[in-house]
């Protein structure tokens, strides 16, 4: 529609700086959502805000922090988005290398709801945005994707909470999207929806939560529905192999306002669409928002709860067996006026540990409303980037090569070593998550090679996509990025 702009804005008007410390970064007001994903294709992951649209600036969309280097942040692009951007997400939509972003959103004159896709061409060329109408004149909040009928192109899962639907929009493998798929759902209002594998046919199924958990399961000739629950409304979902049995599992949460109390609802996956239910986790206190991850780098997905009072964090370390270590608390310093907080995990500093980036929402200036804590490995999150590089600029020739790359089954890793060193040689997916560890050794110096033939530490097969191989030797983390088609 010509009301739905997209343009590049001045650094001046977007105001975007850095704190006392290299952990807090103001970006334009209404910063909604937030993710992290390498946006420019360098190796290390930059940071993407969805914004409200506001009316004080009449400006709404995305904002852009490229990643100079080991956690250092410049703003690189904003895009105007007529009615903002808030929902951000992003995925490989088309057949180029370079990961797009997607939201929903909603014009007034006509009203009109979206979702769309703004294509990412590289070195910040992004294509204008592609809109696609949804005929239910409800909002959708809630946004996902995956590849639903196995056919190694990623689509859009999203939600409706007023409207009492979810609905999918299937990628034609050129990154154009087939006209929505709608699916209603009776006696319950979607808050949470998640895309994964959950029985190991290469098709990846839907949960849609609300007051009910619900899973779909896709096959050739539509899905499955399996009822897991029917009570509290849940705040989440995830699916993840939490107990690293080569399946993935769900975990769901809620929040219980009037005792303050979260309750974490795990389903070990036994394979057959079999999903057992296990006791509740109760802590206090509640929370509204939970990122799944693995926190401390032992292939284990950990839980960050982010609590309600906006005073900080609280992660549960996965002990194994569903198991769940003591919490950590990590606080938060509150803003009095401040509104919605989100958050995000990937590693930002390159020191091979997740951290956690927060988004707080305001209509009006914020100060520091882009926040990362920045994870040592150790159980602290501190406020300046753990690697400390003097000039974070200079990046050096790349000492990791891979071939062939892309690839369809194998990949050959060569590197070469100075002296003896203790290294470990990873293999991760796009946001950070620990996929393999090919090498975990002292090895003499020379020259090395290795193998790594598209399989989890588990021996799954992994889907088409791009991976990232990791190279830590000491305090030196080298990363190549590499494709895998199918």
């Amino acid at each position: 529609m010509k009301k739905i702009i997209f343009a590049f804005l001045f650094l001046i008007l977007i105001s975007f700086k850095t704190g006392d410390n290299k952990s807090n970064y103001t970006v334009p007001r209404a910063a909604y959502s937030v993710t992290a994903g390498d946006i420019d294709m360098d190796g290390d992951n930059d940071i993407v805000v969805g914004h409200k649209f506001s009316t004080q600036t009449s400006w709404g969309g995305v904002s852009i922090a490229e990643n100079t280097g080991c956690g250092y942040f410049q703003i690189s692009d904003s895009l105007f988005v007529n009615n903002g951007f808030p929902y951000i997400h992003t995925d490989y939509f088309d057949d180029n290398e370079y990961i797009d972003l997607f939201s929903g959103h909603v014009t007034a004159d006509p009203y009109t709801v979206y979702i769309g896709v703004i294509y990412n061409y590289g070195l910040y060329q992004f294509d204008s945005i592609k809109t696609f109408p949804l005929v239910p004149d409800s909002p959708v909040h809630y946004f996902t994707s995956g590849d639903v009928n196995n056919d190694n192109h990623n689509d859009i899962i999203f939600a409706s909470n007023g409207g009492k639907f979810w609905g999918i929009m299937y990628n034609d493998c050129t990154g154009n999207f087939s006209t929505p798929e709608y699916h209603y759902v009776t006696d319950y209002f979607p808050t949470a929806l998640a895309c994964g594998d959950l029985n190991s046919d290469n098709r990846d199924d839907i949960v849609v939560c609300g007051q009910s958990t619900e899973v779909y399961f896709s096959y050739p000739n539509g899905f499955q529905l399996l009822l897991l629950e029917t009570d509290d409304f849940k705040e989440g979902v995830s699916i993840v192999d939490f107990d690293l049995d080569g399946d993935n599992d769900i975990l769901t949460f809620v929040g219980i306002p009037y005792i303050n109390v979260s309750s974490l609802i795990m389903y070990e996956n036994q394979g057959n669409n079999i999903l057992d239910t296990l006791e509740e986790f109760y802590f206090q206190p509640i929370s509204s928002k939970f990122f799944v991850t693995d926190f401390n780098n032992d292939s284990l997905q950990d839980i960050l709860f982010q609590l309600s009072d906006n005073s900080g964090f609280v992660i549960y370390y996965n002990q194994g067996s569903f198991q769940l270590g003591d919490s950590l608390f990590i606080p938060l310093e509150p803003y009095g006026y401040e509104g919605v907080r989100d958050c995000y995990c990937a590693d930002m500093d390159g020191n091979g540990y997740n951290d956690i980036i927060i988004t707080r929402l305001a209509q009006i200036v914020l100060p520091d409303n882009l926040v990362i804590l920045f994870n040592d490995g150790n159980g602290n999150f501190v406020d300046d980037p753990i690697t400390q590089i003097k000039n974070p600029k200079h990046k050096s020739q790349n000492p990791i090569s891979c071939y062939p790359n892309p690839f369809t089954t194998r990949t050959t890793i060569a590197f070469s070593l100075e002296k003896k060193t203790f290294i470990t040689l990873q293999i991760l997916d796009i946001k950070g998550n620990l996929i393999n560890t090919l090498i975990n050794k002292e090895l003499l110096s020379g020259k090395h090679k290795t193998i790594w033939s598209a399989k989890s530490l588990n021996g799954k097969e992994m889907n088409a996509g791009i991976y990232v191989v990791r190279l830590i030797k000491g305090s030196n983390i080298s990363t190549q990025r590499i494709v895998l088609n199918k």
